[in-house]
């Protein structure tokens, strides 16, 4: 888990996104997932299903965080393969 108070990001010449995004201050768990695409959904699933209760955690109203990663090589050998770190904002139950 980390505590967020700030954090930045790169703008995207390619994607119809704001150019500005602001979240909630407070508590955030972190998971990392390295995999392929068609099991991504159920990981997630099973993040907010069993990994949050697990560690007496609920999930708190704000947005979650997805941080993708661009590697040329990786995304040359298998355009299938993902990997990305996700940050959920929670509080202890």
């Amino acid at each position: 888990m980390l505590t967020v108070e700030t954090f930045a990001g790169t703008v995207c010449e390619y994607a119809d996104m704001p150019k500005e995004w602001t979240t909630t201050r407070g508590l955030y768990a972190s998971f990392r997932y390295e995999g392929n695409w068609e099991n991504y959904p159920d990981w997630v699933r099973n993040i907010y299903l069993i990994e949050l209760p697990a560690r007496g955690l609920a999930r708190v109203n704000g947005s979650d965080i997805e941080r993708f990663y661009y590697n040329e090589d990786f995304v040359e050998k298998d355009g299938n393969d993902v990997v990305c770190e996700i940050f959920i904002p929670v509080r202890p139950v």
